[in-house]
């Protein structure tokens, strides 16, 4: 028979909150992993209509809980080729501008920035829920945010050697590409 002792309960108590972890959503694009606070997603659906021109701007509206919601081309705000590319084309052709628009199996991240303003973020795969110690974070380098190809990310999350590393991505910088640019200057 197993002795119960409140002393060996507290120690793995101690234990455990000694192993502190953040709760994150992560997602992929470009061959990248992407990760977001669980506290900036409010929620994610399925990728519906979207109205207005998100392939010349990168913004367009969609309806959400009988509200307009902005989205955000999030691949065009966080990697810089794509943005620059975009900017020496002018437009993204219209094949490109309707695949953004409605492609039954994509998602719509609704993120919420510090404000409480949302927009939704389109993404090809379902995000996965993921607990990561705060062990795992090291911020990025001011070499890299000046240089890096990737916007909108202040920290690396570097889980194990055999995985490759996650950016942690910056709610208000994706919402306010302004944040973002301010951020680099």
């Amino acid at each position: 028979m197993a002795v119960f002792s409140p002393l060996t309960c507290r120690r793995r108590s101690t234990a455990r909150q000694v192993r502190a972890t953040q709760q994150l959503i992560v997602f992929r694009l470009e061959n990248e992993g992407f990760a977001l606070p669980i506290k900036a997603v409010q929620k994610v659906i399925p990728m519906g209509e979207v109205y207005g021109n998100l392939g010349g701007s990168g913004v367009g509206l969609t309806v959400y809980q009988h509200q307009e919601l902005i989205v955000i081309d999030v691949k065009r705000r966080i990697f810089r080729e794509a943005s620059s590319q975009a900017l020496s084309e002018g437009n993204l052709n219209d094949q490109s501008t309707e695949q953004l628009r409605r492609v039954p199996e994509r998602y719509l991240l609704i993120v919420q920035d510090s404000q409480g303003k949302l927009a939704g973020l389109p993404i090809e795969t379902p995000p996965s829920l993921q607990r990561v110690p705060k062990s795992a974070f090291s911020p990025l380098t001011s070499d890299y945010i000046n240089e890096g190809n990737i916007r909108c990310a202040s920290a690396l999350i570097i889980l194990t050697n055999d995985e490759p590393p996650l950016f942690l991505l910056n709610p208000n910088q994706l919402i306010h590409p302004q944040q973002a640019l301010r951020s680099v200057e």
